[in-house]
């Protein structure tokens, strides 16, 4: 599985570890919402994580030009959040964020999070692929 994680503070290096430690092992990192956007438009990836620093665009503006990406408009993502208000919530929730961490966060937890996106988006995705071959 393929990951991109899109931070620009010393907090990318610490998701990082903690995803490498936890077995995760193809993750490319990025320190810019424009990075992200011009790696995404060449490649796909199982997972996109934009954590809580990013800028130009932030976050929720980033989710939203990655939706509009041809082929990920269902690409798996988590996003980072500090004080997520009802607002911030609801906002990613309209563009199908696949979950929210709210920093701070324990490295467990993060792990569990991501793994658990994962296997939801690879179940989604094999049930997809058997819909398209009955047809």
């Amino acid at each position: 599985m393929k990951l991109l994680l899109v931070e620009p503070s010393q907090l990318r290096c610490r998701i990082g570890n903690i995803l490498r430690l936890g077995g995760i092992e193809d993750l490319q990192e990025v320190t810019s919402g424009q990075e992200a956007l011009r790696m995404l438009k060449q490649q796909s990836v199982d997972l996109v994580l934009i954590g809580p620093y990013v800028t130009d665009p932030p976050g929720p503006e980033l989710l939203r030009q990655l939706r509009q990406l041809e082929g990920h408009q269902h690409t798996a993502t988590l996003i980072f959040l500090e004080t997520p208000t009802d607002e911030h919530v609801l906002e990613v929730a309209e563009l199908n964020v696949s979950g929210i961490i709210v920093v701070p966060f324990e490295d467990a937890y993060l792990l569990a999070r991501v793994r658990e996106t994962l296997r939801r988006s690879h179940k989604a995705y094999r049930k997809q692929l058997h819909i398209v071959r009955a047809a």
